[in-house]
């Protein structure tokens, strides 16, 4: 019956985001083409600076919320209602600490103007807590049909602006508009389903206390897996290199949906069986690590010998040069993915506290290896340090801590395919 809800509920997910991101990479590359690679360069570099603050405006509630909302079911409405409310307030302060930044870094009128367009979706970011709501009531057809609009309105928002000819600021804010959409679509749901809200300072204390360390590890984490290569490609080699380097993510980013939708239907099972059969829970954890490198070593080889093809059909001629570091990108989904899937491991062991240690080392190897490797190779040295930042952290590093040589070993024996049948 659990297989069951898994394969329903894992399914609604994948239809979600395939509208989702479907529909995002079409209009992406559609962008791209119209803005060329140095307008689109910099829309990519200023939404750097937008993602370092995206782990503090999450205020790493959604590395908990399932497992809370699956250990206090009498109190959903509560827990869901403060999540929502503390994320508003963090939300509020990274969108003035963003376009603070990039003004602080010396770009220039239209970078801060891209900037505060780009910084509303951190605003509404904090009502994708009722994603997690229904997945973890595994009624994830809700989620997945608001997403499904939410990116249809967004999608047609970006074709009219191409149709009429709009500059970058449109596109700008066409990024916050997705978040913008998907809160309204969610919340509309949620009020139809009869559920409503309500806010505890006690359980703000509660919660903030169990997500503390994603916080930081969050802001780690994004440094070495979003902002590092681009931020240092914008100040080292220029917007044009940045926006072949967008093409590379938006390509290389647009398929791991399907890695989502299976940790994600995969962690309040896994959670759940804990408690009750550890046997079972370290066999379906080795099954979720082997699923995910496995897929993503196939995804990984179509792409690398494909990628020629794949940027001039999609992107044309001007993005020709970045099929080169897409070959090289492609290997970091692997690992990077497993990293994701480790989490529910870390909550169950009680863990929590060493992805701080494990996202400060990916923080520092990723600056250390970007900046020797970009100034020596530019865009294929960015794609390098990629790759080898999630391989080191997300598993080799994990063999190096005691607390964490456990989870090496379930990824090494998912990887030989030990223990998963």
């Amino acid at each position: 019956m659990k297989n069951n809800r898994f394969a329903v509920n894992a399914s609604w997910i994948m239809i979600g985001r395939v509208v989702q991101l479907g529909l995002t990479f079409v209009t992406t590359m559609l962008v791209a083409r119209y803005l060329k690679p140095d307008n689109y360069g910099k829309l990519t570099y200023v939404y750097s600076y937008i993602q370092f603050f995206i782990p503090l405006c999450t205020a790493g509630m959604n590395d908990i919320v399932v497992k809370e909302l699956a250990d206090n079911k009498d109190a959903n409405d509560t827990i869901l209602g403060t999540m929502i409310g503390v994320r508003l307030f963090f939300s509020l302060i990274s969108v003035i600490c963003s376009i603070l930044l990039v003004r602080l870094m010396n770009n220039g009128p239209l970078y801060i103007t891209i900037a505060v367009l780009q910084s509303f979706s951190l605003l509404f970011q904090c009502f994708d807590s009722i994603m997690y709501f229904y997945q973890s009531k595994m009624l994830s057809q809700r989620s997945g049909t608001a997403y499904a609009l939410a990116y249809i309105f967004s999608s047609a928002f970006r074709i009219i602006g191409i149709v009429l000819k709009k500059d970058i600021r449109w596109f700008a804010f066409a990024m916050s508009l997705d978040f913008i959409m998907l809160a309204f679509f969610l919340l509309l749901a949620y009020f139809r389903d009869h559920n409503h809200f309500s806010f505890s300072f006690e359980t703000a204390k509660q919660l903030l206390k169990k997500s503390r360390y994603y916080i930081f590890s969050g802001i780690l984490v994004v440094i070495y897996g979003k902002v590092t290569d681009i931020f240092l490609l914008g100040k080292m080699v220029d917007d044009t290199t940045v926006g072949y380097y967008g093409a590379v993510t938006t390509l290389c980013n647009a398929w791991p949906f399907i890695l989502t939708a299976i940790i994600d239907s995969a962690n309040p099972i896994i959670i759940d069986t804990y408690n009750s059969d550890k046997e079972m829970f370290y066999k379906r954890i080795r099954q979720l690590y082997a699923a995910v490198f496995y897929i993503s070593v196939l995804a990984a080889l179509g792409i690398t010998l494909l990628s020629s093809f794949i940027i001039m059909l999609l992107y044309g001629q001007d993005y020709l040069p970045a099929s080169v570091p897409m070959k090289i990108f492609a290997w970091s989904t692997a690992f990077s993915y497993i990293g994701v899937a480790r989490t529910a491991w870390m909550q169950c062991k009680n863990k929590i506290k060493y992805e701080t240690v494990i996202s400060f080392f990916g923080a520092v190897i990723n600056i250390l290896l970007n900046y020797v490797l970009i100034k020596n190779f530019g865009i294929i040295g960015a794609a390098s340090a990629a790759v080898l930042t999630q391989f080191l952290t997300n598993f080799i590093f994990l063999f190096v801590m005691e607390e964490t040589r456990e989870n090496a070993s379930l990824i090494l024996d998912a990887i030989l395919l030990k223990g998963v049948k």
